[in-house]
């Protein structure tokens, strides 16, 4: 192989590690898209989770349960736990039924417990969507978490009442943007659960179908302020921090540095503790010498 060709096989090996990677970078990013559709480019550009950090949900959002109930989503707001709102339909052929599955199997290795640590709502964006479809899903989703599980944890709403209003209004509040294809009658979305502070305030987002245990419990105990979890996830919420960029939580090196520092602190007290104890000891050993000296 010539000197042009060896490097022109590098060139393209490097171009492939390249785009490799750029596409690893992007995988945890998992969209909807009807299937036989043809999205133009600007359509694609509607797709997109904007965060809203920080932000409170508008109040008076009002929807209906499986029941056919009118329901407020400030009814989940009284209790005093996070909230985990999905956004999808439930004649989603692909990743909406993929995201709940998710937030089951997070749940249960993070070994946090619905109803307890945290609730959970799912509002359709389908302003035609099947109340019975809806209920079966409930009902599939409440037995997959067990452990007593009931709707009031899980509650699943509509907002067919008012064509979705109320549904967009909330997707709009979390930056959740998604679009209707005409042709199949479908809708074209992202993969993202949202986690609301016990106040309705988005604390965190959780994209695609697979959550990473640590994620999903430090996003829930983080958005609790507190409330929710152990002495051990407070430490580790001084280790770790959410990184907007990788949208991960990942290690804090002034967390560390801190726990790093304080144990140094308490091993340096404890040893001078210890020589402080023996050096009195020492000194009454001295003096109880001396005086017995003195009387003999």
């Amino acid at each position: 192989m010539t000197r042009g060709a060896r490097l022109f096989a590098s060139s393209a090996a490097l171009a492939t590690v390249v785009f490799a990677a750029a596409g690893a970078a992007h995988a945890e990013k998992q969209m909807v898209f009807p299937q036989g559709a043809e999205q133009s480019l600007s359509a694609l550009q509607d797709i997109d989770v904007i965060e809203h950090l920080g932000d409170r949900v508008p109040a008076g959002l009002a929807f209906t349960d499986v029941g056919g109930r009118p329901v407020q989503l400030e009814s989940l707001f009284g209790r005093g736990l996070p909230v985990v709102v999905t956004l999808g339909y439930h004649r989603c052929p692909m990743l909406c039924g993929l995201v709940l599955d998710g937030i089951v199997k997070a749940a249960a290795s993070s070994g946090l417990k619905l109803g307890k640590d945290f609730l959970a709502v799912d509002v359709s964006i389908d302003p035609a969507e099947d109340a019975k479809l809806l209920t079966a899903t409930q009902r599939r989703v409440l037995e997959l978490v067990g452990r007593g599980a009931t709707a009031v944890d899980w509650p699943f709403w509509i907002s067919a009442g008012d064509g979705a209003v109320a549904a967009k209004s909330l997707a709009e509040a979390v930056g959740f943007r998604y679009k209707y294809d005409e042709t199949s009658k479908q809708f074209a979305h992202d993969a993202v659960a949202f986690v609301l502070t016990p106040e309705g305030t988005i604390a965190r987002y959780l994209y695609g179908v697979n959550y990473p245990t640590r994620d999903f419990r430090m996003a829930v105990v983080e958005a609790s302020g507190g409330r929710v979890g152990t002495s051990v996830d407070k430490v580790l919420m001084s280790c770790y921090r959410y990184d907007p960029a990788t949208r991960r939580y990942g290690p804090f090196l002034m967390g560390f540095m801190r726990i790093g520092a304080l144990t140094v602190f308490v091993a340096l007290a404890s040893l001078l503790t210890v020589l402080w104890r023996k050096e009195i000891s020492m000194r009454k050993r001295r003096a109880a010498a001396t005086a017995a000296g003195r009387a003999a």
